[in-house]
């Protein structure tokens, strides 16, 4: 199914060099779908490993994204989260002009930098925030997307969830913690099929 994949190397200020996967299904494609992973869930953990697969599954080109921090294996300073944002941005710009339709799936702190990328390039992009974070409310209230959130998630609650335009998909996933899991391997796995089928609901 994979053509071809590509690495985009990015400097960092972290002192390395992002090296982030970009997924090619097919040559000329005008569909792609740019994984942001969270502040300790990078994208080959089941959430974004299975939004990519199921992403070129649906014949989209994907972009994985690794953080500065990650690659440096250290630690984020939150006061560094807007060079996290820059990079990101950096990364995607080298590859969205190819692209006509575009998707951002996004993890917990990813949910933030994914909307701020968005803003920056002010064009139509779709999303799926996962697990997002309270700060992330006001992008997830100026884009098109479906949010999923756990209902035991103390980062993200019912109220916050409330927060958000009755306009935009609201997915919570009962008993599910901020890794949308519940401690029950089963449990967990049908809760994965369900965030699976949001994928392919967006995706198709």
């Amino acid at each position: 199914m994979i053509k071809k994949m590509d690495i985009i190397t990015v400097p960092s200020v972290w002192a390395t060099e992002l090296k982030q996967k970009h997924i090619t299904v097919r040559e000329q494609n005008h569909k792609l779908v740019v994984l942001f992973p969270g502040k300790n869930y990078p994208c080959d953990l089941p959430l974004l490993y299975y939004a990519g697969n199921t992403a070129i599954q649906h014949n989209y080109d994907v972009l994985k994204l690794e953080y500065g921090y990650q690659a440096a294996r250290t630690d984020l300073d939150i006061n560094q989260l807007s060079n996290v944002i820059d990079e990101c941005y950096e990364s995607v710009q080298k590859v969205i002009n190819n692209y006509e339709q575009v998707i951002f799936i996004s993890k917990s702190l990813g949910t933030i930098v994914a909307g701020e990328v968005h803003r920056r390039f002010q064009s139509h992009i779709k999303h799926v925030f996962l697990t997002p974070l309270v700060k992330t409310i006001p992008y997830i209230n100026s884009s098109e997307g479906t949010v999923i959130y756990g209902s035991n998630d103390p980062a993200f609650t019912k109220e916050d969830a409330a927060q958000i335009e009755s306009s935009r998909k609201v997915v919570e996933i009962a008993r599910a913690d901020h890794g949308l899991e519940t401690g029950d391997v089963e449990e967990n796995l049908n809760h994965l099929k369900v965030v699976v089928d949001i994928y392919r609901e967006v995706l198709k």
